[in-house]
């Protein structure tokens, strides 16, 4: 990795839950030649790091290090504990990915240079994101920007990005939200907004943290010409009303998780009413398509109850 390449000092935080350690070694196989350092946090479910190790050239094991936490304590927990160990280590920039997530080789590159275009240019920059091909459906993700009244869809110019895509165009696009993974952070604006909400434990930790970011005066971007591979949910769910629409299905627990943390990020101070409203009516849908066509649908009615009584009460942590 030269220094052209990554002219600000690198680290990727991976957060690991049960991973599959095949993706996970292609994950950290494209990294090794982006970034300089790469922490792995694994939240409590201790898989097999010699294997991933012996897979990898000898000279890029010495890129890694792990972190080993005895239980779950969540992703912005999980976050937070990579991110200090980037602090302390003198890194510039962190690098959030899933588990789940491969980046194609040039995805930090471009990272780097939406990050000094928009610096040059004198731009309060919280997060720059790359964008992704969901690995189960082929589908590109949009970037999202908030609306007048609703959450909308913003797409690059150049949607072509496979592997034989034509030269980068250097397209940015300011969006409003970012997925974690795959999002280039200063840790200036770390240091001065502050870390990941541990509270929310896992959905919504990066919305908080946008907001929160946005109410400081600093902006994000999508970067066209970064992508990744990514996986969304654990299946993807196919059902009908008023036409056939598909969406990302996730464990019972976590509609628990999405239903409080909503209900808690609305009454913090920096969360803006069009956001609000946008989400109320998007969990209005999910209350009624997750228990009349999901599986489970009775665990799941049970989790969205108790997910809603929490949140009004502002409950955080794990679910007990």
């Amino acid at each position: 990795m030269s220094s052209m390449q990554t002219p600000r000092r690198i680290a990727a935080i991976i957060l690991t839950y049960l991973p599959d350690q095949s993706i996970l070694w292609r994950a950290v196989a494209a990294l090794c030649a982006q970034v300089e350092r790469i922490v792995i946090v694994d939240n409590g479910s201790r898989w097999d790091a010699q294997g991933l190790l012996n897979a990898l050239p000898v000279a890029d094991r010495g890129r890694i290090e792990f972190i080993w936490l005895d239980t779950n304590i969540g992703v912005g927990a999980g976050h937070n504990r990579g991110i200090q160990r980037a602090r302390t280590g003198g890194f510039s920039h962190v690098l959030i990915l899933d588990h789940d997530s491969i980046p194609r080789p040039d995805m930090v590159r471009h990272l780097v240079a939406a990050l000094g275009r928009l610096g040059a240019e004198g731009i309060p920059v919280a997060a720059v994101a790359a964008r992704y091909v969901d690995r189960d459906t082929g589908r590109i993700a949009p970037f999202v920007r908030l609306g007048s009244w609703k959450l909308t869809q913003v797409t690059c110019g150049s949607p072509q990005i496979g592997e034989r895509a034509g030269e980068p165009t250097g397209e940015l696009l300011e969006i409003d939200f970012v997925i974690s993974s795959g999002t280039l952070i200063p840790m200036r604006v770390l240091d001065k907004v502050g870390d990941m909400n541990e509270g929310l434990f896992i959905d919504h930790v990066d919305t908080e943290w946008i907001l929160r970011c946005k109410a400081q005066g600093y902006r994000s971007f999508g970067v066209c010409d970064a992508v990744m591979e990514h996986s969304v949910g654990n299946t993807t769910f196919r059902f009908w009303f008023g036409r056939w629409r598909n969406t990302p299905l996730h464990d019972p627990e976590r509609d628990y998780y999405l239903f409080r943390n909503s209900l808690n990020l609305y009454r913090m101070p920096y969360a803006p009413w069009r956001w609000i409203a946008s989400d109320f009516v998007r969990l209005l849908g999910l209350a009624i398509i997750f228990p009349a066509f999901a599986p489970d649908r009775w665990r799941r009615i049970q989790l969205i109850a108790r997910g809603i009584w929490h949140g009004l009460w502002g409950v955080t942590g794990p679910l007990r």
